[in-house]
């Protein structure tokens, strides 16, 4: 398998950087995130999907630092709205704004206290992007199910304000209630998806 001095994991968003950092302790000796550079730039992310977002990003942080880069886009599906509005890669935008925490949370408590129990189903559809392992970036893609909660927003979690409401089918239960044992289990799919890409190239 690959194996790396250090690679860059793409985010200031604390809530990924100790993810991810975890997931990529088993490919590089030293994961970093943006915080550990002197680097404020950042670049648009203009794609029509999370594939394109995530190589945006992987490429543009890797010119910059000149180090392997691994990052990360996702984007969001429902099963209870039509195509047309669909949020996709746009999750916070909403009618042209960018929502807060709590405004992106109290619109999706909105839509979803609205929906029957048995449909609040959808899925995150997460890309991957590694650059600087090959000359061409390395795209991973990955569906999550999930499920929608009608719940009292009580509490913000950090990073990832919808995991208050949405959660895998599989605990039936929003994120930000998943156990260690459990958000172990949850990111064990992705780490296996990934673990066995960078087997197919080493």
């Amino acid at each position: 398998m690959i194996r790396l001095k250090k690679i860059v994991v793409a985010t200031r968003n604390p809530a990924k950087k100790e993810r991810f950092k975890r997931l990529l302790g088993k490919i590089a000796e030293e994961a970093l995130s943006l915080e550990d550079f002197n680097f404020v730039g950042k670049p648009e992310e203009s794609g029509g999907n999370a594939e394109e977002n995530a190589k945006i990003k992987a490429l543009y942080y890797f010119k910059n630092l000149n180090l392997p880069v691994f990052s990360e886009d996702e984007s969001l599906f429902v099963d209870f709205l039509p195509a047309e509005q669909q949020p996709g890669v746009f999750v916070r935008r909403v009618n042209g704004k960018e929502l807060s925490d709590q405004e992106l949370l109290s619109y999706w408590k909105s839509i979803i206290s609205k929906v029957p129990k048995e449909k609040r189903s959808g899925r995150w559809h997460i890309a991957y992007c590694l650059v600087g392992l090959q000359k061409e970036p390395i795209i991973i893609t990955i569906d999550h199910p999930i499920i929608f909660f009608d719940i009292p927003l009580d509490k913000i979690p950090t990073g990832w304000p919808l995991n208050n409401i949405q959660g895998p089918v599989k605990f039936g239960k929003p994120e930000s209630e998943l156990t260690t044992e459990e958000l172990k289990e949850h990111e064990k799919e992705a780490e296996i998806v990934l673990m066995q890409k960078l087997r197919e190239l080493s």
